[in-house]
């Protein structure tokens, strides 16, 4: 009976290390993570926002998150990364002020860009403004004033558009064309510096990230449905950004 219990509890020892080793894989090579609770600061790579306009601090799907009013966004102009593999992480509450309205991305010296299409989906812009890639759109569609976790993954051979919803889960679309590697700064969360200067978004953004690696499904499904834990024990839960501080 003892040798029974002890087994019993190391599976359980072996199980909860396992699970804990797992979790703490969707932090790997992220570059920036704002979690938008009240200030605009990066807590992973320190590219720090400023509020453009008057943005609002309110509460959002995880603690606060950013209301933005279809004039105002946050910019992290010293942002900068140089590759061919990325991924774009957000939190969403609202609609777009125009079509190609942006929601994290940057023009600045390249287009890169998780965007709103003309057609209600997630968008992207990559390969040097490439029509091939802002014209595709077989993306999920992302839907208006309510909550949703919208992704998007780009590697060399293909890129991976998502929309998370509890009420139909993890939608994708994937464009399998080839990708180059790009130079990326002046980051912006709820625009597009293009064109007019009116793709805006209009409502709340939170838990903004920036991956320099392709997520997986598995990946995102934990982001969206237990965010960044890495401990987890009963009802206790120890997220990245604790772990920071």
């Amino acid at each position: 009976m003892k040798l029974s219990n002890n087994l019993m509890f190391f599976g359980l020892i072996v199980l909860l290390t396992v699970s804990i080793a797992n979790a703490a894989d969707v932090k790997k090579d992220m570059v920036s993570y704002w979690p938008l609770d009240g200030n605009a600061k990066d807590i992973v790579g320190g590219f720090d926002g400023k509020e453009m306009g008057a943005p609002k601090w309110v509460q959002a799907h995880k603690g606060q998150g950013v209301q933005l009013d279809g004039i105002s966004h946050i910019n992290a102009a010293k942002f900068q990364l140089t590759t061919d593999v990325i991924t774009f992480v957000a939190w969403i509450n609202g609609w777009k002020m125009a079509d190609w309205a942006g929601i994290v991305g940057s023009r600045t010296p390249t287009a890169c860009e998780m965007i709103f299409g003309p057609n209600d989906t997630v968008h992207y812009v990559w390969n040097n403004n490439a029509a091939e890639t802002y014209n595709w759109a077989l993306a999920p569609q992302i839907p208006q004033d309510s909550w949703a976790m919208v992704a998007l993954t780009i590697d060399p051979d293909k890129a991976v558009a998502y929309v998370y919803t509890e009420a139909k889960g993890l939608k994708q679309g994937t464009n399998k064309i080839p990708h180059v590697e790009q130079q990326i700064g002046n980051m912006n969360i709820g625009f597009v510096d293009c064109c007019g200067n009116v793709r805006y978004f209009k409502g709340i953004i939170d838990e903004v990230m920036i991956y320099k690696r392709a997520l997986t499904d598995a990946d995102l499904l934990q982001l969206a449905t237990k965010g960044l834990a890495v401990e987890s024990s009963g009802k206790l839960a120890t997220t990245w950004g604790d772990v920071k501080r």
